[in-house]
């Protein structure tokens, strides 16, 4: 699912802390905000798997019909006014929790919908917008001894489609400075429309990429949106 992930965290059952991915090590507290879109109280009679501290996550997503449904998804969660983001066509889909306590992923997920969440098993969501398919190892003890890189657990993987290029030309070549003092080249395009997105620039890397591609002033390229966020050609 293509959309905002966000991480809510239940102590004793009840909802205690809701955050965004942010940068990946500190997230913004939306807390009250994801009050109005999940359960504020996980039911101990009905999902028996909850222990003191639990993790669940999942992804806030808006419909396909919406133009750059990704992006309003995610700014729905930015909303300083809160009866703006109640009207908000947005909703949580959970995928995952932690600590992992039965021994199907399946049946766990199963367990949080009886509860009251929506989650991935509960339908194919086709009317949200995806960006691939992730599959993953049912068996929650041969996925945990499978550990994690330091990007991703080895006990799942993602299939992704390759992406049709929009072909655009290329009209310069700037040179921009990084926060870490890198400096690299970033390309000009003739502006273009990709998934409700206008793109006029789009990063080309290094000196390499360029020589690799052969680019050069005025000829055509194909941009994608890598991961449907960042402009690549």
């Amino acid at each position: 699912l293509d959309g905002a992930a966000v991480s809510l965290l239940y102590i004793n059952g009840e909802l205690e802390r809701a955050l965004t991915r942010g940068d990946g090590k500190k997230g913004i507290d939306i807390t009250g905000h994801m009050k109005h879109l999940v359960p504020n109280t996980l039911d101990r009679n009905v999902y028996k798997f909850c222990v003191p501290i639990t993790q669940i996550t999942g992804e806030v997503v808006a419909p396909s019909s919406i133009k750059n449904a990704r992006n309003y998804a995610a700014g729905a969660l930015n909303l300083k006014d809160y009866g703006e983001f109640v009207n908000r066509d947005i909703r949580f889909i959970a995928y995952g929790v932690e600590p992992l306590t039965i021994g199907s992923y399946y049946y766990e997920l199963c367990g949080l919908h009886d509860t009251g969440f929506d989650t991935i098993v509960d339908s194919d969501w086709l009317e949200y917008p995806t960006d691939g398919m992730v599959c993953r190892i049912d068996n929650q003890v041969a996925f945990a001894e499978r550990g994690y890189t330091s990007h991703h657990p080895r006990g799942a993987y993602a299939l992704k489609r390759i992406q049709k290029g929009v072909k655009t030309t290329l009209v310069d070549v700037v040179w921009n400075v990084g926060k870490s003092g890198v400096v690299a080249p970033v390309a000009i395009l003739d502006p273009i429309e990709i998934e409700g997105a206008t793109i006029s620039r789009a990063t080309l890397h290094n000196i390499g990429f360029i020589n690799t591609l052969e680019l050069e002033i005025g000829c055509m390229v194909e941009v994608i949106r890598s991961g449907k966020i960042i402009p690549r050609i």
